[in-house]
């Protein structure tokens, strides 16, 4: 998957020192580049969140590139800034507003840039895998509740049928064929009433590892010997 950094500054020479040092991390670099506010704020605002890194300059052409951060632009993508200002209020102020790192621009040649790239990419990793959780959890809430309001919907119209089912067959005179009729009727109720239980019963299953297998547990039974 391609590692798509998005680079806000005005210096090609850095630009290109960037560039340089992030494919030895990484091959699979895919760089933008904006050389002002303006055109981030443009890119920014059609893709926000397609990019897994930013590399913010803090002195632009046509502003500070603190106010991207104070904008919100950033509020779930990792913000390095970086600046050759010396000036001891500005790392403050960056990780204030919402960067997570802060780097004079000679750090990015350090042998301490790799680490914190691959802490990045890893912690990138971890948010995907844990948004993906939280939609499967929030899928499965909404099976549940499917479910659920399926069970109710079918069990009460259900039970009026039995009921009928049952009065009819406690009548007289009832004919050979009438009494075939309600058995099925009956086998058939039973055989739904089943399979919503089955349904309700299965929407609670535990989602384990057993081995490299994944498989389901069912809650109350004893849990598997290895399982993870």
């Amino acid at each position: 998957m391609a590692f798509r950094v998005l680079i806000i500054d005005d210096d090609p020479s850095f630009i290109h020192v960037v560039e340089m040092r992030l494919r030895e991390i990484h091959s699979d670099l895919e760089p933008i580049r904006c050389g002002s506010l303006k055109e981030a704020r443009a890119f920014l605002e059609k893709t926000s969140n397609s990019v897994d890194l930013v590399i913010l300059d803090q002195h632009l052409p046509d502003g500070e590139g603190l106010e991207l951060l104070e904008d919100g632009y950033f509020s779930e993508i990792v913000v390095i800034a970086v600046s050759s200002d010396d000036s001891p209020e500005i790392p403050g102020a960056t990780i204030q507003a919402g960067a997570a790192y802060f780097l004079n621009k000679v750090d990015i040649a350090q042998p301490l840039f790799k680490p914190l790239i691959e802490g990045i990419l890893d912690r990138n990793r971890l948010y995907t895998e844990l948004i993906k959780a939280r939609i499967d959890k929030a899928r499965m809430e909404t099976v549940r509740t499917l479910v659920s309001t399926l069970k109710h919907e079918i069990n009460n119209p259900l039970g009026a049928v039995m009921g009928a089912t049952y009065l009819v067959k406690s009548g007289q005179n009832i004919t050979d064929d009438q009494l075939e009729a309600i058995k099925v009727i009956e086998s058939s109720g039973k055989r739904i009433t089943h399979v919503l239980n089955q349904l309700a019963e299965a929407v609670e299953l535990e989602s384990v590892k057993k081995a490299d297998e994944e498989v389901f547990h069912v809650p109350g039974d004893k849990p598997w010997k290895g399982a993870k």
